[in-house]
């Protein structure tokens, strides 16, 4: 790890300091490595930048906590980005307060930057519920990532929602990768966590707190092209990531609820004060051409893949092809083999026709997986 990065990291571990004075700071001084053997009186020559802060920055700089954190991270299978990497979420730079440093448990792709943040009450009604299973099970089939926040309620359906149909969904939390809040989510982060991907920005120990939670509503509100409002009471987090995300100029959308209830004041205003109506949710997908683009190439995909499926006469293709798309990180052609008890050169000859009609990828090591 260069020492510019590790110097980003280090300075995001400075309790005191927020992602714009970690940027002011690298700025001043011309980088991020130069801060650290920066003196006290220069340290505070930086706008905002006190004498307490100072203090601070320079006995994270004496101490070795780069180190445990380094250490814990590869112990974990946590990778770790800064913003001067090629590999850093482009939509997130488009944000002016954009996370220095980002904490990654699982993968983030390239096709994730097609998304949509769907966020609501911690307390939601059987509505609330209905229609945030409805709109993911339709951004799971067309392949749009839902990105949310993990918390209980709207969040947490909208995460197992997508993990039921198969869909990609990012989690981002407002504590450390190696805390679990709340707690009774811990299942549902370790699978997010293999399947797709848990973010945050915030140190692998550092636990919960209520002021964190807004800056983990500005990475779901900059990650995705829109946000969807479902449930919220007028003053909610939910609405704080609406607002963020008109800030950033993303879309921002409300499904429309009963108004006599408490949780639907946060969406009933939104679209008072002139916010998308989702009734459903081609809603947000005709509303933006990025989204209406993808969906449409994706069914013309899904007619092809279906009218080449009816050419596939032989049930032992039917059964292999459904059982390499069931399986997440691909199948052997032994494993294959073995189940199916075919032969290796009979099973070759179904994989071969098979990745030839643009059903399956072959992958090193004789793996095969499904082809998205």
């Amino acid at each position: 790890m260069d020492k510019e990065k590790l110097a980003i990291i280090k300075l995001n571990m400075v309790a005191e300091l927020g992602p714009k004075k970690i940027v002011a700071l690298s700025n001043y001084f011309g980088s991020a490595y130069n801060v650290l053997f920066a003196s006290l009186k220069d340290l505070q020559m930086v706008d905002k930048i006190t004498e307490k802060i100072a203090l601070s920055i320079k006995h994270t700089v004496d101490s070795n906590i780069i180190d445990k954190e380094i250490s814990l991270a590869k112990e974990n299978g946590i990778d770790i980005f800064v913003y001067t990497e090629e590999n850093y979420p482009l939509p997130l730079k488009d944000i002016y307060d954009f996370p220095p440093v980002l904490y990654v448990k699982g993968n983030i792709k390239k096709n994730d930057s097609v998304s949509v943040a769907v966020v609501g009450s911690r307390m939601p009604t059987n509505y609330g519920r209905a229609v945030t299973s409805t709109f993911c099970k339709y951004f799971a089939e067309n392949e749009i990532t839902v990105i949310s926040g993990l918390a209980r309620g709207i969040d947490t359906e909208a995460h197992q929602s997508i993990l039921k149909y198969n869909g990609r969904t990012i989690a981002v939390l407002g504590n450390g990768l190696l805390e679990y809040y709340p707690k009774e989510n811990k299942k549902l982060q370790d699978k997010i966590s293999q399947n797709c991907a848990v973010i945050s920005e915030f140190p692998l120990q550092q636990r919960p707190d209520k002021q964190h939670f807004p800056r983990r509503n500005r990475i779901i509100a900059g990650l995705s092209m829109a946000t969807v409002v479902v449930e919220a009471t007028a003053s909610s987090g939910a609405i704080i990531t609406a607002e963020l995300a008109t800030e950033y100029g993303r879309d921002v959308f409300a499904v429309p609820g009963p108004i006599f209830s408490a949780y639907s004041k946060g969406p009933n205003n939104l679209i008072k004060n002139g916010s998308l109506i989702a009734l459903e949710p081609q809603d947000v997908v005709n509303e933006i051409q990025l989204l209406s683009t993808w969906v449409s190439k994706k069914k013309k995909q899904k007619k092809l893949k279906t009218e080449n499926m009816s050419n596939i006469k032989d049930k032992n293709s039917i059964n292999i092809l459904k059982m390499i798309e069931s399986s997440i990180n691909g199948i052997s052609t032994d494993e294959l083999s073995e189940y199916f008890e075919i032969d290796i050169p009979e099973l070759s000859t179904i994989l071969v026709e098979l990745e030839l009609n643009g059903f399956i990828k072959a992958m090193p090591g004789q793996i095969y997986i499904r082809n998205s």
